[in-house]
């Protein structure tokens, strides 16, 4: 999630990642390397979405140290609190607040439409499918209109997300009188990567660890799940052999990639020395952030969260002033 406004003045940047475990590279690729590039470039908040987590099965013994996790990828990464403001969702009761007035003015019907929903509501077929799930929607127009934003940089899945969230500040305004700017999607674009077992497949945690690479594995394990990855018979036609070779592009040298390269074209690309630079070039590449995050203590930590909490609240706590007023509840 990924959003830009203008506040004061000033242009703000605001985006969140759950804490649902470890990230993998396809999340630093979409997100997280971008959070760095751009907090040199906007006043930024960085949030951790760990109200937006609750919808999918956890362990509240693991949920604190999910969030103190992420709170370390982001340090890790490269994100300055000097620069950048760093806090929990959960922390800043005004996104809950406003997502329950906002719950009263969108229509159930535009919830069960989400292609989000409904995808994910038939992967829980067998389950007991949550009311979260279906009110995420509204919880994140809560987190964007907060903000009162006016451009969302997004890729193409998050479309709707940018519409309800247009239509939200649309109702809302024509009920209450202008309070919300109608956000525009700004559509980035970032590397699709896919899983290295079911590369047809977005890389992604729930399809088991070996179907991803973690920031923080080491370099033999990244070596091990490499090997294991789906190629072809030598011209990366397929989806594992273009995600492989999409992967050296991004992590290796222009002279490996254009060695590789012309291994496929000539049908004679040998993965096995691919996968063993590719490796090492991972491995390489997330040397640095892997070091750094271990030295990252829980104060410190703990120290960022709340700094981040405190000033990203004086913005939503003023949102949130004049939502009340103008519903009559202040």
């Amino acid at each position: 999630m990924l959003y830009v406004t203008s506040y004061m003045s000033k242009e703000i940047i605001l985006s969140g990642i759950r804490p649902t475990g470890k990230l993998h590279i396809g999340n630093y690729l979409g997100a997280l390397k971008n959070f760095v590039e751009l907090q040199n470039k906007y006043e930024c908040y960085f949030f951790i979405a760990d109200l937006h987590s609750l919808n999918e099965v956890f362990d509240p013994k693991t949920k604190q140290e999910q969030i103190f996790d992420l709170a370390r990828d982001f340090l890790a990464a490269g994100l300055d609190p000097k620069k950048c403001t760093i806090f929990v969702q959960s922390h800043i009761p005004e996104h809950s607040e406003l997502a329950i007035i906002l719950s009263n003015i969108i229509p159930v019907s535009f919830l069960f439409r989400m292609t989000q929903y409904k995808e994910k509501a038939e992967e829980r077929a067998n389950e007991n499918v949550s009311a979260g799930l279906l009110y995420y929607p509204v919880l994140m127009a809560a987190d964007i209109l907060a903000y009162k934003p006016t451009k969302i940089p997004v890729g193409q899945d998050q479309t709707q997300h940018v519409e309800l969230a247009q239509e939200t500040a649309r109702f809302f305004n024509n009920k209450f009188g202008q309070t919300f700017p109608e956000p525009k999607p700004l559509y980035t674009e970032s590397p699709k990567v896919m899983s290295l077992l079911n590369p047809e497949k977005k890389m992604a945690k729930t399809l088991g660890d070996n179907h991803c690479l973690y920031l923080d594995d080491s370099p033999e394990i990244i070596a091990q799940k490499l090997a294991r990855a789906v190629t072809d018979t030598g011209d990366a036609k397929t989806a594992g052999g273009q995600n492989l070779l999409g992967l050296v592009k991004i992590f290796s040298t222009k002279n490996s990639y254009a060695q590789f390269s012309n291994q496929a074209q000539k049908g004679q690309l040998k993965y096995s020395e691919l996968k063993t630079q590719l490796a090492k070039d991972i491995a390489d590449y997330f040397k640095d952030f892997r070091q750094a995050k271990a030295k990252i203590s829980d104060q410190k930590v703990q120290k960022v969260l709340k700094s981040g909490a405190k000033k990203a609240k004086k913005i939503a706590a003023k949102t949130m002033a004049e939502v009340r007023t103008k519903i009559g509840l202040n």
